[in-house]
């Protein structure tokens, strides 16, 4: 694509400047997220002045060494060598000193990070394009590595002996510290369940994961699923503590399989009328290809509203849950600061899912890489998702970013009115039309930056590409060869980088 080339409606927006994640804490949220919103509140809330400094050089010398990490020593447990401003000399001014070692930049460290699917590395590519970092995991990537505030990276692997072979497998996380050190190799597969596509490292160091679950075909048949020939993976939501270098808990847990309803066979289990609940996913839609069914392939989480919002590229929908839930309350209808257990609390793109649309209706194709805008940047709380536009029999398909904004009263409740879909009837902001980009039935996806850009990407050229809010391309790149999923960009702020 070339500058200038002319863009889909697009929202004005009056501020450009960079703005950051702004977590609040909430009184309703455990402990360990409040605690996490707040360091992260610190660094957010630092002037935009402070992009371009170097708050690690405590000397005054223009480089980041042991004479710096010398003050934070002997200066442990006082102020006098605290740089995140806490008041303390601890762990976390030790952590910015050492992924800021070196010479003082004269402006703000950006790093794009590209994660192959087709082969074993991730890359951090700086603002000139030139590789200044390469993480080789075991395998290949199963879709985006994220980085964390410390500079440690979360990459989501392929585990080829699982016992699921799907689309998009996955089954291993790895964790690189700030020096790139592997210290973590989690194995999320058993007979039970595997992670597949994405997964979503969390503010208290935890990760939500989507994995596949096993129903046998006589438990689909049970629950009221029609002409099932075989076994059956609906997805679960799981959210891991790693305990030690390969060992994990899982704290949390959300199963697709506990929020279904069927109006084929009363005698089934989950009979009801699909079109009076509209929180329920219908058994019965879509196809299962060697029991690969509901297909997520995104996930991402607010801590401002402790929700999850997940993408399913069958069911062509976004969905938006409640993560304040306990494991026990998710499996169920009541319970979580919504009061609705787990069940759906938004869905969008495809209304005729719960008969309350048409194809008239419907916005979303092959829907893939649902993310929220985070607090602080231009439509925060609004919903971004890319759509595949892989239309059935359509020879000129072509893809669309849009970003929604989900209708919610005064108390932040997702609202829909009585027989109708779920709003809104329009994106707010969208990029994308005919002719102008493809990025094919596969992973792609977008994110919004901290200049109130989004970068693109297209899993099926490679191709990744940055607009600005008018629609102009500004940034352009052709991996060749390369299958990328999507690619998130991180700016170091003060010491600790931030990034969707």
């Amino acid at each position: 694509m070339r500058n200038g080339d002319a863009p889909s409606p697009v929202r004005t927006d009056p501020s450009n400047e960079p703005t950051m994640h702004i977590p609040r804490p909430s009184a309703n949220r455990p402990l360990a997220l409040r605690h996490a919103a707040l360091s992260l509140t610190v660094l957010a809330l630092l002037p935009s002045a402070s992009l371009a400094d170097c708050p690690a050089d405590l000397s005054g010398d223009g480089v980041v060494d042991g004479s710096d990490l010398s003050s934070v020593l002997s200066g442990w447990g006082t102020a006098s060598g605290d740089i995140t401003g806490d008041g303390t000399t601890d762990g976390n001014d030790m952590a910015i000193v050492l992924n800021s070692w070196g010479a003082c930049p004269t402006g703000p460290i950006e790093w794009t990070l590209i994660t192959t699917t087709n082969g074993t590395t991730t890359s951090a590519i700086d603002a000139s394009g030139a590789s200044v970092k390469t993480w080789t995991g075991a395998a290949a990537g199963a879709s985006v590595a994220y980085l964390r505030a410390d500079g440690s990276l979360v990459r989501p692997t392929v585990h080829a002996a699982g016992a699921f072979n799907g689309p998009a497998r996955g089954g291993r996380i790895q964790i690189f510290n700030n020096a790139g050190t592997l210290t973590n190799d989690l194995l999320v597969s058993t007979a039970a369940f595997q992670q597949h596509h994405d997964i979503r490292p969390m503010p208290n160091g935890n990760i939500l994961c989507i994995v596949w679950e096993a129903r046998t075909l006589a438990e689909a048949q049970a629950a009221g699923r029609q002409n099932a020939t075989g076994a059956l993976w609906p997805d679960s939501i799981i959210e891991i503590r790693p305990t030690g270098a390969t060992t994990y808990d899982i704290v949390w847990r959300w199963n697709m399989w506990d929020h279904l309803i069927q109006d084929v066979n009363p005698a089934l289990a989950n009979y009801g009328v699909v079109a009076d609940h509209p929180e329920l996913i219908d058994i019965n839609l879509g196809t299962a290809t060697s029991g690969n069914w509901s297909h997520f392939n995104a996930i991402d989480y607010d801590p401002v509203r402790d929700q999850i919002i997940f993408t399913s590229r069958t069911l062509n929908e976004v969905f938006v849950i409640d993560h304040s839930t306990t494991t026990a309350e998710a499996a169920g209808h009541t319970g979580g600061n919504a009061g609705r257990g787990g069940d759906i609390l938004y869905r969008w793109g495809n209304p005729a899912n719960y008969r309350r649309g048409t194809a008239t209706n419907r916005f979303l194709h092959v829907v893939h890489g649902a993310t929220w805008i985070d607090a602080g940047l231009p439509g925060a709380g609004n919903i971004m998702v890319f759509n595949n536009g892989d239309r059935t029999g359509t020879a000129n398909d072509y893809s669309t970013v849009m970003e929604i904004v989900p209708p919610r009263d005064a108390a932040g409740n997702y609202t829909i009115s009585a027989g109708s879909a779920f709003g809104p009837t329009a994106p707010v902001w969208s990029y994308g039309a005919p002719g102008q980009f493809y990025g094919g039935p596969t992973q792609c996806g977008a994110f919004r930056t901290l200049d109130n850009t989004t970068i693109i990407t297209l899993s099926n050229s490679g191709r990744i590409f940055e607009v600005d809010a008018a629609g102009n391309t500004i940034w352009n790149r052709k991996n060749t060869g390369l299958t990328i999923a999507r690619a998130p960009r991180y700016r170091s702020v003060n010491g600790a980088w931030v990034g969707p």
